[in-house]
């Protein structure tokens, strides 16, 4: 049994006097629960799509209006709202939730005017994204009529942020970080209830016809492109449930709740003068995310896909070990003001959020492939799919220690109210992602499947594959791996010298020895399993070396082994 890493202390006990479950707990099931059902939906999705025309159209809808979202939303609203409310919450209830119906006016309003000049000017905006390599282009109609239906989502979702902000400030994290299972299960519903009743996506007299037949981008958009749009009007029916579902929680704890124009608040004030700088912050990191897609775009069919895949894998980690300790502590970073007391729960969380992270950094980059292709090799998803993500996803894991870990400190600063130092370092880490991309993707481009299989036949030896991919989306990967370095080192500079003694990196080091054992079990693995079933094969290479990683830091008494300990072996240890 595993237990889910929490916070460094406990939040407030219920009224029969036994300490409820800590707050990243709460974060971290429900970002467990939602992130798991995201895994199922991308499955579904492969099986359905696979890499190909209509998987890069869909890919490019989603990103545009979840860059909306994340600039107005999510991590914006945690630098700027949270802890201005949270603040004002101790203080006085009633005029915090003045500033919460004014802040969520301001939102819907300048979400709603951004949506309907999205709608109006799709084919401009799927022209640009594309860099204007729209001529006998398939995915280009497809992509256009996928954002004009996921477009409105984006709204929906920003006030979904919202909502999330209310819950976190009241410490009630677990319901916002849950609802995201409903935005994955409309999905993942409105595809297997198309194909299933309607036979949308059903591509046997298509392939019987000629076996590569999706290989051309034409045939591709033309046959799958209606999975994608169907598809696309779950993510709108998602993303109104994921909203709706928050809405009557929030309403009791905001009592009176207006929603209104007003800007005269001094509350108010402070939360669109921390914005202006968490926009400048979190929105640089969004167009170095929405950089990497349209550089993927110029560059083979399939990038896209491959990219969005990867990340899904890349981000749930990220998400599960780092946001769930991260947005669990603003809050409560927020209510502090000495920093002796800062650096004490910033030392336990990045030790929480490095014990974990680590172990899935080294088992992403040497058994990346075991754990794709059991994840999404079926259906239209096949081997060279399979080697094309794990080496996306492989690059990326090279910065997911950096990316982690700069979660909490990023948050660390916010509750300080330095807005505008980690969005000067963001601006940094895109200028590094996007230079280092543009190199590395043209260098890996001219690598395909094929040449990998040829030099390294034990790799799906004896694999069936139609067309020969190429690689360039592991070049895009890699400058972010790169750019999330440098983004890191420069924000742990900052935080200590704001909060003196904080040092993130300082947990890795005692890993090491760990690290390197598992990572020698993890390769031996890749031998012993190579003509094993998949699954079982992915089981047993990651079972194994995350239970070498546990026993040898049991044995190096590693403070955070605890979190996984039960029972006897926690008394043993700590004997």
């Amino acid at each position: 049994m595993v237990e889910i890493p929490v916070s460094p202390d406990q939040t407030p006990s219920d009224s029969g006097g036994k300490p409820k479950r800590s707050a990243s707990a709460l974060v971290a099931i429900g970002i467990l629960f939602s992130r798991l059902s995201g895994v199922v939906r991308e499955v579904v999705f492969s099986a359905f799509m696979g890499i190909g025309g209509a998987a890069d159209a869909f890919g490019l809808a989603t990103r545009i209006p979840n860059v909306l979202q994340m600039l107005l939303g999510e991590g914006t609203l945690s630098a700027s709202f949270i802890p201005v409310y949270s603040s004002e919450l101790e203080r006085d209830e009633e005029e915090a939730g003045r500033i919460a119906g004014a802040v969520a006016a301001l939102l819907a309003l300048t979400a709603a005017t951004i949506v309907i000049l999205s709608w109006i000017f799709a084919p401009q905006i799927t022209w640009a994204i594309m860099l204007g390599q729209t001529e006998n282009d398939p995915r280009f109609d497809l992509t256009v009529s996928l954002l004009r239906v996921i477009f409105p989502s984006a709204g929906l979702l920003v006030l979904s942020a919202w909502c999330l902000g209310i819950l976190n400030s009241h410490r009630q994290f677990f319901l916002s970080y849950v609802a995201p299972v409903l935005w994955n299960v409309a999905q993942i519903a409105a595809v297997v209830g198309a194909f299933v009743f309607f036979g949308v996506g059903d591509t046997s007299t298509t392939l019987f016809a000629s076996p590569n037949a999706l290989d051309d981008p034409e045939t591709n958009v033309a046959v799958l492109g209606e999975v994608a749009k169907v598809a696309a009007w779950g993510f709108l029916a998602g993303s109104a449930l994921q909203f709706l579902v928050q809405v009557p929680n929030v309403l009791k704890l905001v009592q009176g709740l207006r929603i209104r124009l007003d800007v005269k608040r001094a509350g108010v004030r402070e939360v669109i003068r921390r914005f202006g700088g968490a926009v400048s912050g979190r929105g640089v990191v969004q167009i170095s995310a929405f950089a990497d897609t349209i550089l993927a775009t110029a560059i083979t069919t399939g990038a896209v896909a491959a990219l969005v895949k990867a990340q899904i894998l890349y981000i749930l980690p990220i998400s599960l070990f780092a946001v769930s300790i991260a947005a669990s502590e603003l809050p409560e970073l927020s209510r502090l003001t000495n920093p002796e007391d800062i650096r004490k729960r910033g030392e336990k969380g990045f030790g929480q959020i490095m014990f974990f992270v680590a172990f899935t950094a080294m088992a992403y980059i040497l058994l990346g492939d075991k754990i794709v292709g059991t994840l999404l090799e079926r259906g239209e998803f096949g081997s060279d799919d399979t080697l094309l993500v794990w080496f996306t996803l492989g690059a990326y894991a090279f910065g997911l220690i950096p990316s982690a870990v700069s979660r909490l400190t990023q948050n660390t600063l916010w509750s300080q109210g330095d807005t505008s130092g980690p969005a000067k370092i963001a601006l940094i880490r895109v200028l590094i992602s996007i230079t280092t991309a543009l190199v590395a993707m043209q260098l890996f481009d001219r690598l395909g499947t094929t040449d990998v299989r040829e030099a390294l036949p034990t790799l799906y030896d004896g694999g069936s594959f139609n067309e020969d991919l190429r690689f360039g989306a592991m070049g895009i990967t890699l400058g972010s791996a790169v750019a999330a370095w440098v983004e890191a080192t420069l924000l742990w500079r900052l935080a200590d010298k704001a909060i003196p003694g904080v040092s993130p990196l300082g947990p890795l080091k005692p890993l090491l020895p760990a690290l390197a054992g598992a990572a020698l079990v993890a390769i031996a693995m890749r031998f012993v399993t190579d003509d094993m079933w998949p699954p079982l094969a992915a089981i047993l290479a990651v079972g194994l070396s995350g239970v070498t990683y546990l026993a040898l830091c049991f044995a190096l008494k590693i403070p955070q082994i605890d979190l996984v300990l039960v029972g006897p072996l926690k008394k043993f240890r700590r004997g």
